[in-house]
């Protein structure tokens, strides 16, 4: 931490607190942040193990939509970091709307707040559905990205709002994310419910995920020159059929009555490219959804 630009405690927010800022947490402590949760309801918040750490570690209440709750929470700060990890009110085009744009736009009509000469950095995790390819094509971070559903193109919007705001920025795009306490597609294969198409399928496990995180704003508030934009999955795309039949043998179930389709669904088909993360030197934990 030495290298970086800021005091001997920086200061980190995340905004958005669900189950990666969770897992985020304790890595940011260990690396001698001072952590503030943001949420609208941090009741319901899952809590990490902190142990030790906790002084350093608190949680209130702010709708991040609002820009008097802006103006209220950078007042208690300021913050060096500020990690985005939202999700939609609801799953429809308004629900993504007010999840990912109204934040943003509340932020920024807030930056009056911001000191001018050390405005924080701001990483912003998106989504590779910003990405419509549907016949497997190989995808990276230099891919156009043309979304074919409105979750896409708000999400896009939402990136394009970061990384022409000013502040210094980090977008991350993840794929499709497992682990602990995200068991609805084990469910439904459990259930006999999952249809099985023949998409390509991309996956990053929850604390790679986290763990990303904490590599890329590290390497940017160390000025290690870096990119805006780095794709965020596991190395190894897999065809839906033989991700099935992976979670299956873990159930302990047979696949092969599951329901079948030959068509790609709305998340499209392709297999994205983590080699720009990996030449940064990040090493995963799970490089494969096993």
């Amino acid at each position: 931490m030495d290298e970086c630009r800021m005091s001997d405690t920086p200061r980190v927010l995340l905004v958005g607190y669900g189950d990666i800022a969770c897992r985020l947490t304790p890595l940011l402590l260990d690396r001698g942040f001072a952590v503030t949760g943001m949420r609208r309801h941090p009741e319901r918040a899952q809590l990490p193990e902190l142990h030790e750490h906790s002084p350093q570690f608190t949680l209130v209440q702010g709708d991040a939509a609002r820009v008097e709750d802006w103006h209220r929470i950078w007042a208690e700060g300021p913050y060096d970091v500020i990690i985005f990890t939202l999700t939609p009110t609801s799953y429809d085009e308004f629900g993504y709307q007010q999840g990912y744009i109204a934040p943003l736009r509340a932020m920024l009509a807030a930056a009056g707040d911001f000191d001018a000469e050390a405005l924080p950095v701001i990483c912003y995790v998106s989504s590779t559905a910003v990405y419509g390819e549907r016949n497997g094509e190989w995808v990276n971070e230099e891919t156009p990205a043309q979304p074919s559903g409105f979750s896409g193109r708000i999400l896009l919007e939402a990136e394009n709002l970061v990384l022409h705001s000013g502040f210094p920025g980090i977008v991350i795009r993840a794929s499709g994310i497992y682990g602990p306490g995200r068991e609805r597609m084990q469910q439904s294969i459990l259930d006999g419910t999952y249809t099985v198409t023949p998409a390509w399928t991309n996956r990053i496990h929850a604390d790679d995920l986290a763990r990303a995180i904490e590599h890329l704003v590290l390497m940017r508030l160390a000025d290690i020159e870096m990119d805006s934009v780095y794709l965020a999955t596991d190395s190894e795309p897999l065809q839906a059929e033989e991700y099935v039949q992976r979670v299956a043998a873990k159930l302990g179930v047979d696949a092969s009555q599951l329901p079948r389709s030959d068509r790609i669904g709305p998340r499209g088909s392709k297999r994205l490219s983590n080699q720009r993360l990996l030449d940064t030197g990040f090493e995963f934990l799970h490089p494969s959804a096993r």
